[in-house]
């Protein structure tokens, strides 16, 4: 062979069957394959390190794609009607609406479920009766804001508010995200299930465009929301 790898290996065997001139076929063969067996467990032993390297890294700056990753869970799980949480299991802790025609909203509600676990807290979203009912289990630590939509964020910034954590001077947190994004050319609130449900938007990028044109604070409007923005970049970046 020309390349490298065959090179070594053709040395590997010269050397091997001049030490030992007396072996048979089989024992060279044999000396052969421990040393590319050698050369594939360093290999391993590399690649192994490097995966250990790369999810520490994961771990500090994306727990969400980490979470995802090492639990093989989605942040959101859409659950039939019949496995709803009981209300006596929950905490309601928001309400927003998405738009349903030019004349009617449907009321959406976020509830935390008590029985979640500390290092996983989980909130229901909820809306709708009967047949058309939908409900959906929010993992609230492994929403990814740079990629969620509008029921993410409604779920993990109620969650935040519910863990005494609000925006100064705004309703709620996600009020105060829906003024964000209207300003910032998105329209303030969903104009149908579809996009409040499915449609996603990178909300780290979107809130740091507004923080940086509002930092002349040449208003005290642009004050207010310059102060309202940073709390929810600080939010995001602290949960």
């Amino acid at each position: 062979m020309l390349n490298g790898v065959g090179t070594n290996i053709s040395m590997a065997y010269t050397s091997n069957y001049n030490k030992k001139s007396t072996g048979d076929k089989m024992d060279i063969e044999f000396e052969i394959g421990n040393s590319e067996q050698n050369s594939i467990n360093k290999c391993g032993e590399r690649q192994s390190e490097l995966t250990e390297i790369y999810m520490n890294m994961l771990s500090e700056n994306n727990s969400s794609l980490y979470n995802k990753l090492v639990n093989n869970k989605n942040e959101v799980e859409q659950v039939a009607p019949d496995k709803e949480i009981p209300n006596d299991k929950l905490k309601n802790i928001g309400m927003t609406s998405f738009g349903l025609s030019d004349t009617e909203s449907q009321i959406v509600l976020a509830s935390y479920v008590k029985t979640s676990k500390e290092d996983d807290p989980v909130v229901q979203v909820a809306y709708g009766h009967g047949d058309n009912r939908k409900v959906y289990h929010v993992h609230v630590n492994d929403v990814d804001t740079s990629n969620a939509s509008d029921l993410e964020m409604f779920a993990f910034m109620s969650y935040e508010g519910y863990k005494g954590r609000t925006a100064p001077d705004s309703i709620n947190n996600y009020s105060a995200y829906k003024t964000m994004k209207a300003d910032a050319g998105y329209g303030m609130a969903s104009t149908d299930e579809n996009s409040f449900v499915n449609k996603k938007v990178n909300a780290d990028y979107l809130l740091e465009q507004i923080y940086d044109s509002l930092k002349k604070r040449e208003t005290e409007q642009e004050a207010k929301s310059f102060d309202v923005c940073e709390y929810l970049l600080q939010m995001i970046k602290n949960r």
